[in-house]
Formats: C-alpha cells, structure tokens, sequence
C-alpha cells in the first residue's frame, strides 16, 4: 500500500535516460536554484493558474507490476487537496475504496475502507508524507519545501539537464531531481525514501506531458520501488473542484 501511495503521489517526478547515470558529466550551473524554478513554474503554469488556485483533484489510472508471471494489478488513485493543508489520497478498484490517507488540520490517518479502521500516524511518517505529496504537486516549488538544494548544470549522451540534489536537513536523505535544460521540466525523481522501518530505492520516470487545464501536466509516469514497477496514467485534473463540506474529515464507519 505504501508502495502504491508513493507510485500516485510522485506523478509529477521526470523522465532521465535509465542507466546512464555513470555517464553524467556534472558542471557548475549558469543558473541559481531561484532562477531555475522559476523557469520550471513558467513551464508548467505559464498563466499562474495553479498559483491562484485554492483546491484541485488528480486521477489517476495505475498499473502495478510485482513480477514477470503475474498480470498487473490495476487500481485507481485520486487526490484532493485544500488548502492551506488538507489533503485525502484514496485507493480503489472494481469493488470500490480500499485505502487511503487524510491529512487535515488534526494530523494524520490512515484509513483501511474494507476492514472499516482508522489509525493516526505518527509525527515521523506523517512528516515524510507530507514532503511526498508537496513535491508530488502539479506546479512544485523546490525551495519551499527543502532547506538544503544544490544546484548543477549536468550532460548525458549530448542532452542537457539541471540536477538539484534536495535534503530537508544536513542529516536525511537525498532527493535527486533532474530538469531539463531544454523546456526546463521535471525529468526524473531518484533517491532512497525512508518511510517508517522501509527503505525505498525509488525511480520515477515522465513519459510524457499533457496540456489539461491551461496547465502542462505530467501524463503518463513510470516508476519503480524496490523492484516493484508502476506505470500512473492521469485520467483526470480539475482546478477549484467543489467538496463536501466533511471531504476531509475523518469517516465514521
């Protein structure tokens, strides 16, 4: 489950030319990270409609394979957010909800739909959460959710890219972010993802953007974790949905 959450939330991360990695030729960047995110915010939402926006929905179609004999498991995702920080990512299938996380001014939970049981999270795994669903936006801003980026101008087989490297503080982990230096969008999202006792080797590639909503939006992203591979379509994006008014409190089963 946590595998799945990971595959829908990182829809927005890049695609990067798999296995080139040792071949990166790494220079100084012509290029502040407040520069280059403002060249990728451009990119993305060239109108600022994301910016005004108080509330948007994400569907997603997903495909997840655990091995070569066995067909793929298809399920849907679908993310709401609020702000100033609600958010609900809810998993289904032909027999309707299965999980899902909601996130609101009193913490967090996890919700289990077909056994009916909720359980908070507790403040570590709520925070790495959190970070995963505000890079997982449709317009991302690096600087506001990192504390530690360092910014580099790279080169792989003749294509250029930007790569900031992200911590949240000296001591965690590392998130790669590849940009390309041709329309300066997200290409790749790699590093190890620390959830709880897990440890997520995670890679998620952009196959291809979509215009929806005046906006440039990642359309088709594959992704592997620990082996495991997700391929997420976006089947659906609205700007200022209309929700209930107890869309983000907890269900009562």
């Amino acid at each position: 489950m946590k595998k799945l959450f990971f595959a829908a939330v990182c829809a927005a991360a890049a695609l990067f030319l798999a296995g080139c990695a040792p071949e990166m030729i790494l220079s100084d960047s012509d290029l502040t990270v407040k520069e280059l995110e403002k060249k990728m915010v451009n990119a993305l939402d060239p109108q600022g409609r994301f910016a005004k926006a108080e509330r948007f929905i994400q569907r997603f179609e997903v495909k997840t394979s655990t091995g070569w004999l066995e067909p793929p498991k298809e399920e849907f995702v679908e993310v709401k957010f609020a702000r100033p920080g609600n958010f609900k990512i809810t998993t289904s299938d032909e027999k309707g909800l299965h999980h899902g996380y909601i996130f609101n001014d009193g913490g967090g939970y996890m919700i289990d739909y077909r056994k009916k049981k909720v359980r908070a999270l507790d403040k570590k795994l709520l925070f790495h959460l959190r970070t995963m669903r505000e890079i997982a936006d449709p317009v991302m801003e690096l600087g506001s959710v990192f504390k530690h980026i360092e910014i580099k101008r790279g080169t792989v087989d003749g294509k250029n890219f930007y790569l900031l490297r992200c911590r949240k503080s000296p001591k965690s982990n590392v998130l790669d972010f590849f940009i390309s230096a041709r329309d300066f969008r997200l290409r790749t999202l790699t590093g190890k993802l620390k959830i709880g006792s897990a440890s997520l080797d995670y890679r998620s590639t952009v196959v291809n953007y979509a215009l929806n909503e005046g906006m440039m939006l990642a359309d088709l992203t594959k992704s592997e974790t620990n082996g495991i591979k997700t391929e997420s379509k976006l089947v659906g994006f609205k700007l200022n949905p209309r929700f209930a008014p107890d869309e983000f409190k907890i269900p009562i089963f």
